[in-house]
Parts: C-alpha cells; structure tokens; sequence
C-alpha cells in the first residue's frame, strides 16, 4: 500500500514536471488504475485494503488533473463525485448475477414449507441414555436431542416434540406411538 502511495505522489509530481498533457496522461492513468484496483477487490479477500489503494489512486489523479488545470481538476471531481457511485451501482447489479457472486453470496436454500424437513412427530430410537441430552435414531438420521422430561434410557422409543433449528426436543413414546415406527 505505501508503494501505491508513492507511486500516486510520483506521478503526481511527474506530471507537474511534465507538460500539461502529460499531467492529464497521469490523471487518466490513475483513474483506470483506481478501476482495476476496485475490479480486483471483488475477486481477491483483502479486507478493503484494495479499496483503500483504489482511493489513494483516485486522489492523485485528482492531483494530476489540478496539475493539468483547475477546471480539468473542478471537472474531474464532480464527474468522481456524481459518476463514481452510479458506476459502482451500476457495476455491483452486473456482478451480482454473475456466477462468481452466485458462488460467494449465501441463499436460503431451506424447505419451502416449515414442515417440509421437520421431524416433529416423528417416532424413533434413543441410542444413547438422554439424561436430558443424548443420541436418537429418528428417520434413519442420528441426532443429538433434548429429553423434554426426566431420564429416558437406550432403546426407548421416543417421539419429537419440537424440531427448531436443527435441535430436537424428544419425550418417550406412548404404547399407541410406538407402533408408528
């Protein structure tokens, strides 16, 4: 990052050595450059460091442009100032239907009714002794549970009473019950 500063500063101060369409040379280059940067700030995890080299970019450019002339400068920063969020919308819409942002942002892939996967009511084995948390056989899936009431033994059969969030709540199955496994 303190080289991309320094680069900035140089080609700041190039420019003003140079002539001034050398200084509008810089001042273009600068902004492609910021562009690339912030392209690559959606491909590489940086914590927002490159966009923070993306902003130093930004400023000598504008450095460069003030450099050239100060309405090439005035011009340049309202353009930034009223283009560069509309770009940024503009792009980050083209990017979110890309395959690439399909990969890095998560969706609800759920059941599409509560009780699609929902094992409650479902009869099943206690593998393990819940004293309140053990192991059970519901629908051929080992899960861990939570005894609603007391002890319940290995081997018991059991029912699920609430099935939230990936955690089952259990009690021992009535005779009437068991018969449903």
């Amino acid at each position: 990052m303190i080289y991309v500063c320094q680069f900035a500063t140089v080609a700041a101060t190039a420019a003003s050595a140079q002539s001034a369409e050398s200084a509008m040379l810089w001042g273009l280059l600068l902004i492609g450059a910021a562009i690339i940067v912030l392209a690559l700030e959606l491909l590489l995890p940086s914590g927002g460091l490159l966009a923070l080299v993306a902003g130093f970019l930004l400023v000598g450019s504008l450095v460069a442009f003030f450099q050239h002339s100060p309405g090439a400068g005035w011009l340049a920063l309202t353009l930034m100032i009223v283009l560069g969020p509309i770009c940024c919308w503009y792009g980050f819409k083209i990017w979110s239907k890309s395959p690439l942002a399909d990969k890095m942002i998560l969706t609800d892939e759920g059941p599409t009714t509560p009780h699609e996967q929902s094992l409650e009511g479902a009869v099943g084995v206690a593998e393990t002794p819940l004293r309140p948390i053990g192991t059970v056989r519901v629908n051929d899936q080992r899960r861990d549970a939570l005894s609603e009431l007391g002890v319940i033994e290995a081997g018991t059969h059991i029912v699920v009473v609430e099935d939230h969030d990936n955690q089952l709540k259990v009690r021992a199955a009535q005779p009437h019950e068991k018969e449903q496994s």
